[in-house]
């Protein structure tokens, strides 16, 4: 192997306006190894994937693939230099086969016409190879989701990649499915020389498969070593720390609240907060085992916790877009266990998604039209819809949450943070006794943020609904949340932390230690 044989990162760096997301960072994947990128929410993980996969230019430094500086303009150009990235988010077309999303932009042709025959003898190979339980003519959609997994890695092998870029590809796998993936990407990288970059937070994985492991913090290498020369411990002690740069030494450790002061806290949270809304107790399903959760009416409970924790399957789940194998979840006192979405609504248990563009609103719909969806038939009379009520309802809901913009637009022409809150308007008019909020300030300018916070405030705490807000960003739970808990590898153990108690530090450690233990 020569000397500048390698993916090598030399020193970039990325801002988005006056925040600074990467700092000087330098790394490099050799051929045959598996380097492992560890780090908190926030920290520059996914910033840095982008950046090598040419969805994101950096603002300094280089990158070079094998010697050969490469400036990464588009995501055309990463895969021409031989990288490829799997995303969380799988690029593959449900409507497609297995063998025309194998060849999407490389079709095999036979003069004009594509060769199908060659494509599905090719797919059918590429599948047999990696252990991938399906034809060449079977179509993505009934696939599950580690075989999807599998097929971007044998997509991104079958074009050649010396490098390949993998993002949390176990967060929705079950254990054997996580084994099978990890066995491949083994033999990926022993066999065909391919050099591995894999972001993972799940401590036991990391160690099981990588050579290297890199550890980001405030978008600064805070751990860059050898598996075999590092302990969990210092993995831990480098994420979990409250700094800007942690590299000369481990960081001060989050003091851990003593029963007395958690007691006192419940107490406290028993006397500020009306009854019981939403109690949840040894909730199982999709992923989730043994979740135990109270909200009381006008409680902010925020829900912190790593990729693949649970916390959106989870507010699925009491959504009723997600079925609930074990456990019991009681609704003001009430037996509760929705089937579906519908009866959920018909409870008044309101859900905003974290995907507000794919399925928050209906783009060609105004706002108008958005917000007053779910209670047509409040404005309904034998057969017929009250247009008058519903726009008077609809204007006073938007007048609420201060929409800037043309209501009676699509909703599509208003900018993020103004239909983020119309959803929010649409949210109020349901009239809700619990909100479930999955990253409610997503994709909005800070503005906006502060405006939010003020809305979902003034839900809990003057209309009295129980509001759960799960967030990636701990600094956006410790400014709106009343109490947090935390999720972890899809369990969670009712322990609640007030407001001014929780840390950023102390949430990282209950979210990276437990999960690790689980």
């Amino acid at each position: 192997m020569t000397e500048n044989s390698g993916l090598i990162v030399t020193n970039i760096s990325k801002s988005y306006g006056p925040t600074r997301v990467l700092s000087d960072v330098s790394i490099r994947i050799r051929p045959g190894e598996v380097v492992a990128l560890i780090g908190h929410n926030g920290a520059g993980k996914s910033t840095l994937l982008r950046s090598l996969s040419g969805a994101e230019v950096p603002d300094q430094g280089s990158i070079s693939v094998d010697g050969d500086d490469t400036p990464f303009g588009s995501p055309r150009d990463a895969t021409a230099a031989g990288i490829a990235c799997v995303y969380q988010e799988l690029s593959l077309i449900d409507e497609l086969t297995v063998a025309e999303n194998l060849f999407l932009g490389d079709e095999q042709l036979s003069g004009p016409l594509l060769n199908r025959r060659l494509m599905n003898r090719r797919a059918d190979e590429l599948c047999a190879e990696y252990g991938i339980a399906a034809r060449g003519t079977d179509t993505v959609r009934a696939l599950p989701v580690a075989q999807r997994q599998l097929l971007e890695v044998a997509r991104a092998i079958s074009r050649n990649a010396r490098y390949i870029l993998l993002d949390e590809p176990t967060t929705a796998l079950e254990q054997d499915q996580v084994e099978g993936l990890l066995a491949v990407i083994r033999r990926v990288t022993k066999e065909r020389g391919v050099g591995i970059l894999l972001v993972d937070h799940k401590l036991d994985e990391v160690f099981a498969i990588a050579d290297q492991i890199v550890g980001l913090a405030n978008g600064n290498i805070v751990l860059d070593g050898s598996i075999t020369e590092v302990d969990r411990g210092a993995v831990i002690d480098a994420i979990v720390g409250d700094h800007d740069l942690v590299a000369d030494g481990p960081h001060e450790e989050a003091e851990p609240l003593s029963a007395e002061t958690l007691a006192e806290d419940e107490a406290s949270r028993a006397e500020r907060f009306g009854e019981p809304a939403l109690v949840v107790s040894g909730l199982a399903g999709n992923n989730l085992d043994g979740v135990d959760l109270t909200v009381r009416a006008g409680e902010i409970l925020g829900i912190y916790g790593l990729v693949g924790s649970g916390r959106s399957r989870f507010l699925r789940t009491v959504y009723g877009a997600e079925p609930m194998a074990e456990g019991t979840m009681s609704l003001y006192g009430v037996p509760y266990s929705p089937k579906n979405p519908g009866q959920a609504i018909a409870q008044r248990v309101t859900f905003l998604s974290e995907e507000r563009k794919s399925d928050g609103f209906i783009p060609q719909m105004s706002s108008l039209e958005n917000v007053t969806l779910p209670v047509l038939s409040r404005y309904t009379s034998a057969g017929l819809l009250s247009a008058k009520k519903l726009r008077a309802a609809a204007t006073e809901a938007l007048s609420g949450v201060r929409i800037r913009g043309n209501a009676e637009a699509p909703i599509t022409s208003l900018s993020g943070g103004n239909q983020q809150k119309a959803l929010f308007a649409r949210a109020a008019i349901q009239r809700p006794r619990v909100l479930l909020l999955d990253e409610p300030t997503k994709g909005v300018d800070i503005g906006a943020k502060r405006e939010i916070y003020g809305i979902i405030r003034d839900l809990a705490h003057n209309e009295n609904v129980a509001v759960i807000v799960v967030s990636s960003d701990e600094e956006e739970l410790m400014t709106v949340a009343d109490t947090i808990t935390v999720f972890r590898s899809g369990s969670c153990d009712g322990v609640t932390y007030a407001q001014g108690h929780a840390t950023a530090p102390m949430l990282r450690e209950l979210a990276w230690t437990d999960s690790d233990a689980a």
